[in-house]
């Protein structure tokens, strides 16, 4: 490649070919340069071309076709990134002109994304907020107000492009927004149906929370007819509203993340209607039809084990089921347990692996009435043989072994055991083979230092997983969910938990109280062979 000290003259040639009159494929290839070196330039190198870079670069985003346009929206942003302090000061000059990109180009995909990324680069600079959000949230508060009258795609753009400028807001921008746009937010929720409208507006409220924290509740809803002006009643109207049963299960989805959110953020002011939600989110379970919707809803019980499991116990024991079970406990473990399987994302699995663990450890009596499906009952005829629809219909519905739920919760906690060690294992034959091929080929580690290497994609905590625990992972949206882009999962305390050492403590524990063996006694095999690995390695 080039030098990194020739990044200054490449990119004082470049500038020059973006000056209007030139041929589109000079200024087009000057676009790519820029996004090029620019990285590789010192700040000094870079201070002197910048404003001739936002110069050329503006003046291009109302020439260039739409072919074209995303070389100059990714060289715009890279600049940008290069210097929050630059970017602030062109501000002003930036901004409406990507508005109105954005605006003309809701439905293109690339586009789209392009200019969602400028704002959130302009976001992400503390001095760019005030401007930013004085000039976008009137026209974004303009279009929530009318939702019917909007273009197709522009509602559900307009919520994504005002949590990007949220999520990073100091808290007198978050106010000042909050004041311009909740209740539209707020009205999206309780008087819509379409899924997409109804994910981006509860990813906004989850945005205003993130950035308000508390201080939010005292900033009203913006309407006195709206929840009587109170936030914290507005916030649980339209949570409830995302588990309306008479909802598809695809709006539902995001009833999850929203609460779990309001748990974790506001906890001394959820308690006094932390029955109401729970019982709604039971009768949610009972109704769900889809599986991710199911897995979803667990985060939500997950999240209040890990505030208290005992109180978490007393509270479902309490509640009526809404079936034939003697109360919601006993549901809701039933279906614990069976749709833990389909739990997918990183965060997720830990969360729920973990509050299972939390349960287990109470050795609360309650978990012991509950009786839940352990091992499929295969006949001989049937073992090892793929359950086919003819097969099925000639031997009758399966059969399932039943188990205490103790019994189950620990097999379920020695299946993830059994993926960190076939990881563990997968990850040592695989380094063996490359050195081995390493030796064949004569290759230095050294010769591959600069190359890419797939597996730096991965945390070490990830490399462990394999099998169906890793395709769950990736599940939650590929190699992107190994890193919590989430912000508020990456900072919650449950992301910092190991699961495989927190697993093996609390099977420590349970071994050092005299509760393993006899639960142990009733799983697999191959998952007693699991925590015995375990606690011999502890």
């Amino acid at each position: 490649g080039v030098p990194a000290n020739m990044a200054g003259t490449i990119l004082s040639a470049s500038v020059q070919s973006l000056a209007p009159g030139l041929a589109a494929p000079l200024r087009i290839g000057a676009c790519r340069a820029i996004a090029e070196f620019i990285p590789l330039a010192k700040p000094d190198v870079l201070a002197p071309h910048i404003g001739n870079m936002y110069k050329g670069l503006g003046g291009l985003l109302g020439e260039v076709s739409e072919e074209t346009l995303h070389l100059v929206l990714e060289a715009l942003l890279v600049l940008i990134k290069a210097d929050g302090a630059a970017a602030s000061a062109w501000l002003n000059a930036l901004a409406p002109a990507t508005v109105k990109i954005w605006a003309e180009h809701v439905t293109d995909p690339l586009l789209s994304a392009d200019t969602c990324e400028i704002f959130e680069a302009l976001a992400a600079v503390p001095t760019c907020q005030p401007q930013l959000h004085s000039m976008l949230v009137p026209t974004l508060a303009q279009v929530l107000s009318a939702p019917d009258s909007q273009p197709p795609m522009l509602v559900e753009a307009t919520l994504d492009l005002l949590t990007i400028i949220l999520r990073p807001a100091e808290l007198a921008e978050a106010k000042a927004t909050h004041e311009a746009c909740f209740k539209y937010v707020h009205g999206l929720i309780m008087r819509g149906d379409d899924a997409g409208v109804m994910q981006g507006a509860a990813e906004c409220l989850r945005a205003f929370l993130r950035a308000g924290n508390e201080s939010m509740l005292e900033w009203g809803t913006g309407d006195a007819s709206i929840a009587g002006g109170d936030v914290l009643r507005a916030m649980f109207e339209t949570a409830a509203r995302l588990l309306d049963p008479t909802l598809e299960d695809s709006a539902s989805l995001y009833a999850a993340p929203l609460l779990c959110q309001m748990l974790r953020r506001l906890p001394t002011k959820v308690g006094p209607v932390l029955r109401d939600i729970t019982s709604a989110v039971v009768a949610r379970l009972r109704s769900s039809t889809q599986p991710n919707l199911s897995a979803s809803l667990l985060s939500i019980f997950a999240r209040i084990v890990h505030f208290d499991a005992n109180a978490f116990i007393d509270l479902l024991s309490s509640l009526p089921s809404g079936g034939d079970e003697p109360n919601a406990f006993d549901f809701v473990m039933r279906r614990w347990v069976e749709i833990q399987p389909d739990v997918h994302g990183a965060f997720d699995i830990k969360l729920t692996t973990s509050a299972l663990g939390l349960l287990l450890n109470t050795h609360n009596a309650a978990l012991g009435a509950v009786t839940v499906r352990g091992q499929i009952v295969e006949t001989p005829a049937e073992s090892g043989r793929i359950r086919t629809r003819a097969r099925a219909v000639a031997t009758g519905p399966e059969v399932w072994t039943q188990v205490p739920l103790p019994v189950k919760i620990v097999e379920l906690l020695a299946d993830v055991l059994l993926e960190y060690a076939e990881g563990a294992a997968g990850a040592a034959d695989e380094d063996e083979w490359e050195e081995d091929d390493e030796d064949v080929d004569g290759v230095d580690d050294d010769d591959n230092a600069g190359g890419d290497n797939d597996d730096d994609d991965f945390g070490a905590e990830e490399k462990g997983f394999t099998g169906d625990l890793f395709e769950r992972l990736l599940m939650r949206g590929g190699l992107d969910a190994f890193d919590p882009d989430d912000a508020d999962e990456a900072e919650d305390p449950v992301n910092d938990i190991d699961l495989a050492a927190f697993i093996t403590a609390g099977v420590k524990s349970l071994h050092a109280s005299g509760h393993l063996a006899p639960l142990a006694h009733a799983i697999p095999e191959r998952h007693q062979r699991a925590i015995h690995d375990a606690l011999v390695r502890a």
